[in-house]
């Protein structure tokens, strides 16, 4: 956070701009008034010292004709704003400022005068390309020959033949070096701007990641905050987070009340095996086969990805408890693996109840079902006796009572069933069914519960049948659940359709009436009916235990909640599925897939 906080300090110092006008002189792009201001100066100097006396005037007219000259020069170099890259403005001011300095030089008599030709020498030489020199040359050779041809009263000097000589060729020659030493500073200069620039551009571009840097990670910031505010507002259920060794570095209250340890003597301390049963990891190591430890607990989400099953968790008190632990691998902000997750809820008290609830099942099925079986029997006694006829009353009520022991006996046939499947006891005898039978069966077997009902019964099946393999009996008692339940949320003058077709399942458990690539052949058995309807609310809990939804409780339709749950039962230990579409007031449809 530091280093955000101090960046935009940094960055906000303004870029220098200190080659700007070096890189404009000595590349040509400076204004022709900005290359001939050195020249000015000195022929303002000049022109001080021809008025104070210093400098002689031998002859007044080219001495005024001289500083005119260049001081007009100027003018126009003022009135010209535009940059003159190689403009021959840039060549013709300084020419004018040699032959000024010639006149001044004639009208002077005074060697002193030569030095004005330092700044328009300079000037073009400078200037890029070596035209430049060889102009600078030319006019200094022309401004030392101007004062001998202008000449009326003043006396040759002896050694203007080797001025003339001398003068020249050593203008063309430090030109040349000048020339050089200008192009590649002004090469350097622009370098130097380029970099400018670029730091520029580089140093508002890290400006602009830093403000980014900085803002995301406020964000994570806020967003870690709200993930901690969430995991410690759950205090029923525990939350672990592991690394990938096991070692535990997430322990919210709800660990804490489960386990009795505080968060400090837990996080980076302990390891989520210590609060594991060894012997419980051993067992499911081996029939897993996986290795012992952490690999055993997490063998499972490590394959599919999570696992939700029942662990025995160990508090600090040695108390043991029986924990629904959903197992998830956890991924740090690149997707790497960082570790595992771990959310129980207490099912201690829950799974007792339900072991109590099952003995109790188990126990009541059984000891009704041997006095039923013996009530039955002496009615089937009575009922036939020729020794002893019965009244037709008689006979009624005992009719009666036989109907309804039947019925108990169903029923106690149904608890003991799910007691079966609860224990791991279900088993089934497999062989040829034919599915069109078991509908059809099941449909006579309702027929005159229906009519008394006022419901029609619909039967579509195929003529020539379609055989599964499956145990006879479970699949009809599946098919008779369905058939009895459709009839009974039915009202007066409803209907119940019972459809078999063959159908052609894909691997990601998709149904078509058509086939598909890769898709396997199944049977389909769909049972709709006109009826009541489900709430949508409660259709996840339908196929649970001694459910009823609240439009069978609200319409007093007879049943204990047993009906689906064994259906459910049956068709998962065949290998199939059964789904449900169903809107309350708008009749619901079953639909029974199995394998062919």
């Amino acid at each position: 956070m530091t280093a955000v906080e101090v960046g935009p300090a940094v960055l906000g110092h303004p870029t220098p701009r200190r080659f700007g006008r070096l890189t404009a002189l000595f590349s040509g792009q400076s204004t022709v008034l900005d290359r001939s201001l050195p020249s000015t100066v000195l022929f303002a100097v000049a022109a001080l010292l021809l008025g104070t006396g210093t400098l002689p005037v031998a002859d007044g007219e080219l001495v005024l004709a001289g500083l005119a000259s260049a001081f007009l020069a100027t003018l126009v170099a003022r009135l010209v704003t535009q940059p003159a890259v190689a403009g021959d403005l840039a060549l013709v001011v300084p020419l004018v400022h040699l032959g000024a300095v010639g006149l001044l030089s004639a009208g002077t008599g005074s060697a002193g005068v030569l030095f004005l030709l330092l700044g328009p020498v300079l000037t073009l030489v400078a200037t890029p390309g070596r035209r430049g020199v060889l102009v600078a040359a030319l006019g200094t050779a022309g401004a030392l020959l101007l004062p001998e041809l202008l000449a009326s009263s003043t006396a040759p000097g002896t050694s203007l033949p080797g001025a003339l000589l001398l003068g020249p060729l050593a203008v063309g020659l430090g030109g040349l070096g000048v020339n050089e030493g200008a192009r590649r500073l002004a090469g350097q200069a622009a370098r130097i701007e380029r970099l400018e620039n670029e730091r520029a551009v580089l140093l508002a571009q890290v400006q602009t990641r830093a403000d980014e840097l900085d803002q995301a990670t406020r964000m994570l910031a806020a967003r870690a905050q709200t993930m901690t505010s969430v995991i410690d507002a759950v205090t029923e259920q525990s939350i672990i987070g592991t690394d990938r060794d096991g070692v535990i570095r997430v322990w919210n209250p709800g660990a804490e009340k489960m386990l009795g340890l505080p968060r400090p003597e837990v996080v980076r301390k302990r390891s989520i095996l210590e609060f594991h049963l060894p012997e419980e990891l051993e067992a499911v190591s081996e029939e897993d086969g996986s290795a012992t430890g952490l690999a055993a607990l997490v063998h499972a989400a490590q394959e599919h990805g999570s696992d939700v099953r029942d662990w025995t968790y160990v508090a600090a008190d040695g108390q043991q408890r029986t924990v629904s632990v959903a197992i998830t691998p956890r991924t740090d902000d690149q997707g790497a693996h960082a570790g595992w997750n771990f959310v129980g809820t207490d099912m201690t008290e829950a799974r007792a109840t339900e072991r109590m609830k099952d003995q109790f099942v188990s126990l009541i099925s059984h000891e009704l079902r041997t006095p039923l079986t013996s009530i039955l029997g002496y009615l089937e006694l009575v009922l036939e006796d020729e020794e002893q006829p019965l009244t037709d009353e008689q006979r009624s009520f005992l009719t009666t009572v036989e109907r309804n022991a039947d019925r108990l006996l169903r029923l106690v046939g149904d608890l003991l069933f799910t007691a079966q499947v609860d224990a791991g006891r279900f088993t089934l005898k497999p062989e040829d069914v034919d599915l069109a039978t078991v509908v059809r069966s099941a449909e006579e077997s309702v027929r005159v519960t229906a009519a008394a009902a006022g419901v029609g019964i619909v039967v579509d099946v195929p003529a020539g049948g379609l055989v599964v393999p499956g145990d006879a009996v479970r699949l009809g008692q599946a098919c008779d659940n369905l058939v009895s339940n459709a009839v009974k949320f039915t009202p007066d003058g409803g209907q119940v359709t019972l459809t078999l077709r063959t159908a052609w399942q894909t691997p990601d458990g998709a149904v078509y009436t058509d086939a598909r690539p890769d898709a396997a052949p199944v049977a389909q058995l769909a049972v709709s009916d006109t009826g009541i309807g489900i709430p949508s609310t409660e259709q996840g809990k339908l196929f649970t235990r001694f459910f009823r939804a609240s439009t069978a409780q609200k319409n007093a339709v007879p049943g204990v909640g047993l009906g689906l749950a064994i259906t459910k039962a049956i068709t998962t230990a065949h290998g199939g599925m059964l789904d449900l579409v169903s809107a309350e007031g708008a009749g619901t449809t079953f639909t029974l897939t199995l394998p062919l």
